[in-house]
């Protein structure tokens, strides 16, 4: 009988109210964790200090947006000139034969004139260190079809990124 009685009383939290269950948690003190720097070992501190030193390289950036065109076919221009020279670039964009180079290049000169404007970098040390395209937004139309019907249409749109920085030799 004393085992039944004893599994017959509920603890006090479950039998107050929500209110006061509000309450008693609002009462109990956030405690807050100290801000000790833990040391790191000498090789993460270099590999640290090392991408620093990468991230100080300036770069200069210029971006061109909402192209008519496919991300993809942009891509496939920006792989031939990711890594080159920047004359090297222009020499490649000029004499292929696609209707992406066009942009490319127009974002490749804006890139390189503000390298030269803002930065004070000479043209002919630029690399072309990252490019790459991403989807606009998509612009959708509806081609008549027969009986009243439509079929949709979509004309992607594309966003391209151009950085360059100074060569270090």
């Amino acid at each position: 009988m004393a085992f039944a009685a004893a599994t017959m009383q509920r603890p006090v939290a479950l039998t107050c109210s929500i209110s006061s269950q509000k309450q008693a948690f609002r009462a109990v003190p956030v405690v807050a964790r100290p801000a000790a720097r833990v040391a790191r070992p000498l090789a993460v501190q270099a590999v640290a200090a090392a991408a620093a030193a990468v991230e100080a390289t300036p770069e200069a950036v210029a971006h061109l947006r909402y192209i008519r065109g496919s991300p993809n076919k942009v891509r496939r221009v920006l792989d031939q000139i990711r890594g080159r020279s920047y004359e090297e670039a222009i020499m490649i964009l000029e004499y292929m034969p696609y209707k992406a180079c066009e942009p490319v290049l127009k974002t490749l000169l804006s890139a390189a004139a503000n390298a030269k404007q803002n930065l004070g970098l000479k043209k002919a040390k630029l690399v072309v260190s990252e490019c790459y395209a991403n989807e606009g937004p998509v612009l959708k139309r509806a081609q008549p079809r027969a009986q009243g019907r439509a079929y949709p249409i979509k004309k992607p749109t594309v966003s391209i990124c151009v950085k360059v920085k100074e060569t270090e030799a």
